[in-house]
């Protein structure tokens, strides 16, 4: 089976470069100097759905500069250096309206993790502006996150980090995201820490904030205890807590968007209650 994992891209700048320029510009994006291997974004194409409108896909691609390989030549087994020999590669669809993303991790030559810092690499290296801002958050199964916050014994500390939206505002939060860009807040950090031996009461307006995140607009981390007098600690970007879909491998493109076209739409369907 194919897992497709479902986030929120963040991302802005002074440029006028609109999303599918930096989709197509072809940049490439090295995590360091001193590594053998680049990332790129290839084979992007458009699709157009009645109900979620344009759609980007394509594939985040991980490959080497210089690998060597063994060959036949001659009638002899020997090895010659090959460029550009792909490690990995990962299927998204973004949707263009929402920025809504949904993305294959290949093992962990492409984790979920580098699929993200990855893929933002290759925009921003595509970007000629010099100020940007620029996140990829999990979308969480919804208020499974506070769910498991009320189940704990005792809760020690809570972090909360936050993005303005792009706007899109829900109405649960949406006082605090008005409040976040009417301060002309680039990125909001939150922590609590509980005083000794007592435990954290989360109110209404921080909850808010909670689903905001699991919303793709931010995280969260909680630290404290279970019922059995564990020690937890629970994030909404933890793999558990991220929405994933499984889909046939065999799918074609379309035919794999279909299979997860559903989550989209549950997704998008929270920000009308």
């Amino acid at each position: 089976m194919e897992t497709f994992y479902f986030g929120r891209l963040n991302y802005s700048s002074d440029s006028k470069n609109k999303l599918r320029d930096l989709l197509a510009y072809g940049n490439r994006f090295r995590p360091s100097k001193s590594t053998n291997y680049q990332f790129g974004i290839f084979s992007v194409m458009e699709l157009k759905d009645p109900e979620l409108g344009l759609i980007y896909t394509g594939e985040l691609v991980k490959y080497q500069d210089l690998k060597e390989e063994p060959v036949v030549k001659e009638n002899k087994i020997s090895s010659e250096y090959i460029e550009a020999v792909i490690m990995g590669r990962s299927r998204f669809y973004l949707l263009d309206k929402s920025h809504l993303i949904a993305y294959n991790p290949y093992g962990k030559v492409i984790s979920p993790k580098v699929f993200c810092e990855s893929f933002l690499g290759v925009l921003i290296g595509a970007d000629n502006s010099l100020n940007i801002d620029a996140e990829i958050y999990p979308i969480n199964y919804e208020y499974e996150f506070m769910k498991f916050i009320k189940t704990m014994k005792t809760l020690s500390s809570l972090e909360i980090n936050l993005m303005p939206s792009n706007p899109n505002s829900r109405d649960l939060w949406k006082d605090i995201d008005e409040s976040l860009r009417g301060m002309n807040v680039k990125r909001y950090k939150e922590e609590m820490e509980a005083r000794d031996n007592e435990s954290l009461k989360i109110n209404e307006y921080t909850e808010n904030k909670i689903i905001m995140a699991q919303d793709g607009y931010g995280k969260a981390k909680g630290k404290g205890t279970d019922q059995d007098g564990n020690e937890v600690e629970i994030s909404t970007e933890s793999k558990e807590s991220i929405t994933k879909k499984s889909i046939n491998p065999n799918l074609g493109i379309e035919e794999q968007f279909s299979a997860i076209k559903n989550v989209f739409l549950r997704v998008i369907e929270r920000f009308r209650k």
